[in-house]
């Protein structure tokens, strides 16, 4: 397992809460992208829904550089078979 610091976005936009990126990913996970935020390491690009399935992925929102209010941890739950945020 490895754990990844991510920034996330709908579209253009900063998702400004974690309720707001839980409802995101519950309703269609292929809408939220994840971007890399670190210097060194993996740093992915893409859609939630093509992230490799036996990481974490730890999120600074609303913005990573500019406004950390929030933090949470997107992971694949087996056991319910989707994305999960906590």
């Amino acid at each position: 397992m490895t754990f990844v610091n991510v920034g996330v976005k709908i579209g253009d936009a900063d998702i400004p809460t974690k309720t707001g990126l839980k409802n995101a990913i519950a309703a269609n996970p292929a809408y939220v992208r994840v971007y890399g935020t670190s210097e060194f390491g993996y740093k992915p690009d893409t859609i939630v829904s093509l992230l490799a399935k036996g990481d974490k992925y730890t999120v600074v929102g609303p913005n990573p550089y500019t406004s950390r209010k929030w933090y949470a941890t997107i992971s694949w739950s087996d056991k319910l078979d989707e994305w999960v945020v906590s």
